[in-house]
């Protein structure tokens, strides 16, 4: 039953023609000593079940099939193949062969012979599996002996299987021949691997001494393609793995994975496509991870998908990377040319093996060996590339290393020469370095007679305990700057030094120091002059406001905590607004200096005392209240009701009001006691003058309803019946001839009878209780106004300096409402300055900031004006990004007289130049003083002596004609 079977499958499957290919003649085979018989064999695929038996007795049923070539092809199939050929012996000898399957990587082969007789005989068999050893011709391949008696014709079968497509490389040898004909093959297959191999150790040699990653990818290549062609043509398996040989199939999938990425690899390395094209590196590189990854996952496949596997593995690295050569040809890549060149040669190579292992191409010396060749070659072409490479690049190291040691040629005379002192110490004070100005500055002439003088760096300390201080400091965060001490000089001399130190925990000398300074002690003796104007009038010497107000608040804070009782003296001079209209500020100033010298006398150590203002006077009685306090009070007006002034023949007598508060515990804020000692001052001016006033609660309520009757009500009327007129003052460039308009505008206020009515009577009311950001409005609406509607003057404008109160830089919605008036009236940003006072810029520093902040990045401008009289604002300054500064009229009206005004305006200016900021100098009321200004370097003036304030149509029919001659010409 199963014999019908498979002859019906037979008759179904085989062709009804029989092509019987011609026999193999064995006396061609004696003379040649070799054949390959692919052109005699004739082949058919049956089911696997189809025994030998059975084909003999169907042999003729069967439609062989004849092969073309020397070297056939068979595609993969799931039955087995059959070969048949025909051995003819026409001499009178018997003879014998060796027949050689060279296909190792064949599954499963059995030879049969059939004699005349068509009777079968198994000749030999083998697979795989089978080690090269227990083989009976070992060889990687399979080889079986053959014979044919003499006047006769002998057939031979030949049964085999395999996962994947099978080559058919069968040859026939003589005997004796076979060694020479498997050396001759090994010859040749041998130096082409070796060449592989050579390459590889080479590659991995050059990396190791140059360190260029290009050569250990093109080893791993180089390397892994080794394996790849070994397990794939199968030559020197019996060699390197005989006993193993069904391993081959997984090594050529992995080595192939390996071999495809490291050329990836080496492909990104070579072109530089990490710098000239990233995103193709990134394309590249993601394919290595893949090509790396297929390699393992193919190890689970079947031989047939894993030779699909490879193919397309080849095709997509091939495509890849000739690409990027071509990419990096456009971006004229050195070595592109050469790369593209190698590469097209090795896949031409690839190509024409695949094409022969496929059937496509004809077996020859070609397609087994331009693989090997094709490497070598590109190998020496990439290598002459890759040597050019890195010659520049070793050309340009040395010449980075001539270059440094230039620069630190430089960097040791920048060293040895710097003005700043350097030194270096071990962390126990020995000196290690220290460049020419370190040992000048302490008095010595060289670096060895400092080492004579000085054994330990801590002897230089005036306090030694300094020492450790910067040590552990520097221990601790690495680093110190700015750490100021006091050292001693070679000749005893004291001088403040300015420390900046660097902690080196390791180095051949163990923990060192490496530190720099600078002589300090001219800063200091400015600091501490600038800490004493800071704190005190520059005029009397006394205490200023500001730093009188720090000590009331001190005071404050005693009593709160432990009960104690103080009394404010607040004073304001009577008649002395006489002194100064009839005999001028000058007159004025000798007149406070003089009595200044009364009351302090006076006040001895009862107290402190401080000018508050231009005749406003306070005196601080520490512990002392009542009686005490009054029999002071008293003393200070008889001594100011005692002084004469005399001044050009004529004599002058004084009063003074006096307002006396007890700080206790009940007190909380500066503001209000201050506030109740001015009221009480106030009251004694009311009462009569030349008093003193005990200030009670009572009278701070009738005052306070007293002020806000006759301030407040006059303003806010002011405000709503429009009782306002805006002036201007011009703002003149002393360095500069035909700049364009720079003036300030001034406020001006009309009571209802139309009388002017004085700035200082209705501002300092307005600022107290809260009305100047209205005015401040007004001002702004009404000038944006006017400029809108005069545009040949806004295009002729340079610069318009508006004055903004402390309460409008502090009120949440006045910014909102200059942006508005801006876009409203489209006012160019860059033709506004706000002026802002110094004490009320640094009252209120965050939100002075954040103001500045908004219209500075806009295109404002911003100046501080009364710079200066209280010096209290040096140390902000500089955090103040502000673009003039408006000199205190103070300094600048007595310059020409007094050397100490002159020497301040001309520090107001040096550190105003140094931060970047323009200086306005106002009070300028002579010529003598513009020259004077003028010679100083002050940029712009503005007082009396260049204009007088005038309305806004005056000023532009006086001034605005002529934009480009000189302003004081105009004048």
């Amino acid at each position: 039953m199963i014999n019908r079977i498979i002859t019906l499958i037979l008759l179904l499957t085989c062709a009804v023609s029989q092509v019987l290919a011609k026999p193999v003649v064995v006396s061609e085979i004696e003379q040649q000593k070799t054949l390959v018989i692919g052109e005699y064999l004739t082949y058919q695929s049956l089911p696997k079940e189809v025994t030998p038996d059975i084909l003999v007795e169907r042999f003729n049923i069967i439609g062989w099939q004849s092969f073309e070539t020397e070297i056939p092809v068979l595609p993969y199939s799931q039955n087995a193949y059959w070969l048949y050929f025909e051995l003819k012996n026409d001499a009178n000898h018997k003879a014998e062969f060796l027949m050689d399957f060279a296909f190792p990587l064949l599954n499963n082969i059995s030879v049969y012979r059939l004699d005349d007789n068509k009777k079968v005989e198994l000749v030999a068999q083998s697979d795989i599996d089978t080690r090269v050893k227990d083989r009976k011709y070992p060889s990687g391949g399979y080889i079986f002996p053959i014979w044919v008696a003499e006047q006769s014709t002998t057939g031979y079968l030949m049964r085999i299987e395999n996962d994947s497509m099978v080559q058919v490389p069968v040859t026939i040898y003589v005997p004796e021949v076979i060694p020479y004909e498997k050396s001759k093959i090994s010859f040749w297959l041998g130096g082409g691997l070796a060449i592989l191999i050579v390459l590889s150790l080479f590659s991995t040699l050059i990396y190791v001494l140059s360190a260029e990653r290009s050569f250990i990818y093109f080893a791993t290549f180089s390397f892994s393609f080794f394996f790849y062609y070994c397990a794939t043509t199968g030559y020197p398996i019996e060699f390197l793995w005989p006993n193993y040989l069904a391993y081959s199939k997984n090594i050529a999938m992995l080595s192939l994975g390996v071999s495809l990425g490291a050329l990836s690899l080496f492909a990104i390395e070579f072109l530089q496509l990490s710098s000239s094209n990233k995103k193709l590196a990134r394309i590249v590189l993601v394919f290595t991870g893949c090509s790396f990854i297929a390699g393992i996952f193919g190890l689970l496949m079947n031989h047939e998908l894993q030779i699909r596997l490879q193919l397309i593995m080849f095709l997509a690295c091939t495509s890849l990377v000739l690409y990027s050569a071509i990419m990096s040809l456009q971006t004229k890549r050195k070595g592109a040319y050469r790369f593209l060149f190698c590469f097209a040669l090795i896949t031409i190579s690839c190509a024409l093996f695949a094409g022969n292992r496929f059937g496509l191409i004809e077996r020859n010396f070609v397609t087994e060996y331009s693989l090997l060749g094709s490497q070598f070659l590109a190998f020496i072409i990439l290598f002459d590339a890759l040597s050019e490479r890195i010659r520049i690049e070793r050309s340009k190291r040395l010449q980075a290393q001539i270059e440094s040691m230039h620069h630190y040629q430089q960097f040791y005379d920048i060293y040895e020469n710097a003005v700043e002192a350097h030194f270096s110490t071990t962390e126990d004070g020995r000196l290690l370095r220290a460049n020419k100005a370190f040992y000048e500055l302490l008095g010595y002439q060289s670096f060895e007679q400092l080492l004579e003088n000085v054994k330990n760096i801590t002897d230089l300390y005036l306090v030694p305990s300094e020492r450790e201080k910067l040590i552990a400091k520097s221990r601790e965060f690495g680093r110190v700057f700015s750490f100021d001490t006091q050292w001693r000089r070679g000749n005893g001399k004291k001088i403040w030094v300015s420390i900046n130190l660097r902690y080196e925990a390791e180095s051949p000398d163990g923990p060192v120091l490496i530190g720099s300074l600078i002589d300090i002690s001219q800063k200091k003796k400015a600091d501490r002059q600038l800490q004493f104007l800071a704190a005190h009038d520059s005029l009397t010497g006394l205490l200023n406001r500001r730093e009188f107000e720090r000590l009331l608040n001190d005071a404050l804070v005693e009593c709160s905590s432990n009960g104690a009782k103080h009394t404010l003296l607040y004073m304001d001079l009577d008649q002395f607004k006489v002194v100064n209209d009839t005999c001028g500020h000058k007159a004025g100033d000798i007149l406070l200096r003089q009595l200044t010298d009364e009351l302090k006398d006076v006040v001895g150590d009862s107290g402190l005392i401080a000018r508050l203002g231009g005749d406003e006077f306070g005196v601080l009685l520490h512990h002392k209240i009542d009686d005490e306090a009054f029999v002071i009070a008293f003393r200070l007006k008889q001594a100011v009701q005692d002084f004469r002034f005399v001044w050009e023949g004529r004599v002058f007598t004084l009063g003074v009001s006096i307002g006396l508060v007890e700080v206790n515990e009940e007190n909380n804020f500066i503001d209000e006691v201050l506030s109740i000692a001015d009221t009480a001052c106030y009251a004694a001016k009311e009462r009569g003058r030349n008093r003193i006033h005990a200030y009670t609660e009572s009278d701070k309520d009738v005052k306070q309803r007293h002020n806000e009757m006759q301030q407040i009500a006059k303003i806010n009327e002011a405000l709503s019946e429009d009782r306002f007129k805006l002036q201007c003052q011009l703002i003149y460039n002393m360095q500069k001839t035909g700049e364009p308009l720079h003036y300030e505008i001034l406020i001006r206020m009309f009571d209802s009878d139309n009388n002017l009515v004085p700035p200082g009577m209705f501002l300092p009311a307005a600022e107290r209780y809260g009305l100047m950001s209205q005015i401040d409005k007004w001002v702004i609406n009404h000038y944006f106004e006017w400029l809108h509607n005069n545009p040949t003057h806004m295009q002729q404008l340079g610069k318009c300096a508006i004055n903004l109160s402390g309460p409008s830089l502090a009120d949440e919605d006045m910014q909102s409402y200059i942006l508005d008036c801006f876009h409203k009236y489209q006012i160019p940003h860059e033709k506004i300055c706000f002026e802002i006072t110094e004490s009320m810029a640094i009252q209120q520093l965050d939100a002075t900031l954040s103001f500045i902040q908004c219209f500075r990045d806009l295109g404002c401008s911003f100046a501080l004006d009364d710079f200066g009289s209280g010096f209290s604002s040096y140390g902000y300054l500089k955090n103040l990004p502000v673009d003039y500064l408006k000199i205190d009229g103070s300094f600048v009206k007595d310059m020409l007289v007094d050397p100490i005004d002159r020497a301040m305006v001309k520090s107001i200016y040096e550190v105003a130049k140094a931060i970047g900021m323009q200086t306005v100098a106002e009070f300028v009321e002579s010529e003598d003083i513009l020259a004077d200004l003028r010679s100083i370097g002050i940029n712009f003036g503005q007082g009396y002596g260049i204009a007088k304030p005038m309305g806004l149509e005056e000023f532009v029919e006086k001034f605005g004609k002529k934009t480009k001659t000189d302003d004081r010409q105009n004048r």
